[in-house]
Parts: C-alpha cells; structure tokens; sequence
C-alpha cells in the first residue's frame, strides 16, 4: 500500500517548479499540470489593507509549496505509523465545564 507522499508524487512528480505569473506565482509538477496558485500585491500598504498577501508573501507560500514532496519524502522514512494528535477542545465546551462545575 502506498503512503501518502508515494501517491502524491506519483501522481503529481516531482520535482514541482514555481512560475512566476501577472501578480503571483504557480507551481506546476513536472508534468506541467498547475497545482497551485499564489497571488500576490505590490505594494504592501494596499495588501495589508484589502487582506491580499503581498508578492514577497506569495512568493514564499510558492516555494514553501513546491518543496512539499521534498518534505513528505524525508518525513516519511521517520514515522513508524500515525502519531495521533491530542483532541482540541473548543472555547465553548471548556467554558460548560466551568459553569458546570460552579453549580
């Protein structure tokens, strides 16, 4: 059975490049299939204020993204199996607990 970073780069291969586009930057698999898009503002004073990244900001969300199968490859060889995470309390149940206990 395949683990998720052998089915990932199997279907999308590595290595994955960033191209630089109007306003952004995508990042296509070897193949040239688009996996994704990052747009981003030149002026940061206009990014900050419409809630756009900036291009700086698309530019290293690309790169972060494109180095995924470098990054699920060496992870990979590390885990023996699924680490479970700690279940997250929501604010709202911790608070019932509270008031529940205060009755």
């Amino acid at each position: 059975m395949l683990d998720a970073s052998q089915s990932m780069t199997s279907r999308f291969p590595a290595p994955w490049r960033i191209v630089e586009i109007p306003n952004g930057f995508a990042v296509d698999d070897a193949t040239g299939q688009q996996l994704g898009v990052f747009y981003g503002r030149a002026d940061p004073n206009t990014a900050g204020h419409t809630g756009f990244l900036t291009i700086d900001e698309a530019r290293q969300m690309a790169v972060d993204f494109a180095r995924l199968p470098e990054l699920l490859e060496r992870n990979s060889g590390s885990q023996r199996g699924p680490q479970r995470r700690p279940a997250l309390k929501m604010p709202g149940e911790e608070m019932t607990r509270r008031q529940s206990e205060r009755r």
